[in-house]
């Protein structure tokens, strides 16, 4: 604390030095870089702008001689609904499976979906409603395109995005082409989602979904070397990313929309960071999530925060790793249809690559406990349970302005501010130091 008096004129001022104040978890903007990606990879691509990732979808769907099964929370991109229809005139077999109507609404209520994008969904069921078949269910959150699966020579993509311009361009996705094999094993586990796991179904544009039963002749497939899954039958996908949290021993990079703090996967996260681990969180920044991010940071994870990231992968040392459409709780790893590709090798490297290219572009970072002095710029505090902008300054004057001093001797002494505590969940004022000027003036006697 520093204090300035000049009695002469009456003008005064005190420092007070707030750089030990803690903070509650904040996350501090940084000085990211810029990084040129590159949307289309050998087998590992990422959403953009230029629509690789959107055309590499077109291609497949372009190429289909026979059939299509295509997967999809929901579905509104208008050149991959062109590509969707111009299969079906040209005899190609489709099958769609998406999220159930009510699912949609109460994502939107979350902020995850905009309204234009829910009513060109709409639209699009009834464009393409008699070419394609649909089917649904409030459990379908898988992502997938697959085009002349069955006979080891079909293509295909496991995407983390879903179907929508919005996702395609705008968001952090990730996506893998998929080996002829890969391509059977995906279309093994559709097929059983489709004729067994789903609830309604639209065969006529004129007409709402309908309600279906299980057919009930078709076999959930077994565990496959590839291609993982959540559903009623199988926790393939919660086993496989327990197991690379498990194998790591040099690093871990998790990416994911969606964390629970209470899921066991984030508490073995926590341990492996607390025991050392090199462990990098991306994850979007939204209040729902702070708990489990917050947890995760305490423990010595690195955690980094983006606006659009909606990618679902580990990476495990760069050797092995899991890109999938889950969500990192209950819903995503123990209920619902997920699908994931276990990953070696390059196509694991490159994995790493690309979350390590996001990780440098991060907006923000968080950080469990900061104090004020340590952070400077912008920053979302979480405090009552929702993230508070501010931005910190190294200082900030503040005017008082003019005092009556007690006696013409003391005017100096006439600091108008009390060296109170802060109310309890209180934030000091976003600065490093603030800057008190005030006059005083004498006393002057009464006539």
């Amino acid at each position: 604390m520093k204090d300035s008096n000049d009695t002469s004129t009456g003008q005064h001022s005190r420092v007070v030095d707030q750089r030990d104040h803690w903070l509650p978890p904040t996350w501090i903007s940084r000085s990211a870089e810029r990084i040129s990606q590159s949307e289309s990879g050998r087998a590992i691509h990422v959403s953009g702008r230029n629509r690789l990732l959107a055309r590499r979808v077109v291609g497949i769907l372009a190429e289909a001689k026979e059939k299509v099964v295509l997967a999809s929370f929901l579905l509104a991109d208008h050149e991959v609904e062109n590509a969707v229809l111009a299969a079906a005139r040209r005899k190609v077999r489709v099958y769609v499976l998406l999220a159930s109507e009510a699912r949609l609404d109460e994502d939107a209520a979350d902020g995850e979906f905009e309204k234009a994008t829910r009513v060109q969904h709409r639209q699009m069921l009834a464009r393409l409603g008699g070419y394609a078949l649909f089917r649904s269910a409030p459990h379908f959150h898988a992502k997938f395109v697959l085009a002349d699966p069955g006979n080891g020579n079909g293509v295909g993509i496991v995407l983390t995005a879903n179907l929508t311009r919005e996702a395609l361009e705008r968001n952090e996705e990730l996506a893998v082409s998929l080996t002829g094999k890969e391509v059977d094993e995906a279309f093994a586990l559709a097929r059983w989602a489709f004729w067994e796991y789903a609830q309604h179904e639209l065969v006529d544009p004129k007409d709402r979904f309908r309600a279906v039963k299980p057919l009930g002749s078709v076999t959930h497939p077994g565990p496959s070397p590839g291609v993982r899954a959540t559903t009623p039958k199988s926790k393939g996908l919660r086993d496989e990313a327990a197991r690379l949290v498990e194998a790591a021993s040099r690093e871990l990079v998790v990416a994911n929309f969606g964390w629970d703090k209470d899921d066991e996967i984030i508490e073995f996260l926590r341990v492996r960071a607390s025991e050392g681990l090199a462990v990098t969180v991306l994850a979007r920044v939204r209040a729902s999530q702070m708990p489990a991010l917050v947890a995760l940071a305490e423990s010595g994870a690195q955690v980094f925060g983006f606006k659009w990231l909606h990618a679902k992968a580990l990476c495990a040392d760069g050797a092995e790793a899991l890109v999938m459409s889950a969500n990192l709780q209950p819903d995503g790893l123990d209920h619902g249809f997920e699908l994931g590709v276990r990953l070696n090798g390059e196509r694991a490297e490159e994995v790493r690559t690309r979350l390590n290219e996001w990780s440098k572009a991060a907006r923000w970072e968080l950080l469990a406990s900061p104090t004020l002095g340590g952070v400077l710029g912008e920053v979302l505090v979480w405090q009552k349970n929702r993230l508070r902008e501010m931005t910190v300054k190294a200082e900030r004057p503040i005017d008082l302005g003019v005092v009556d001093a007690e006696s013409a001797d003391a005017r100096g002494d006439a600091m108008p501010w009390h060296r109170r505590p802060l109310p309890s969940g209180e934030l000091p004022e976003p600065a490093h130091e603030i800057v008190y000027a005030w006059r005083t003036q004498a006393p002057t006697s009464g006539a």
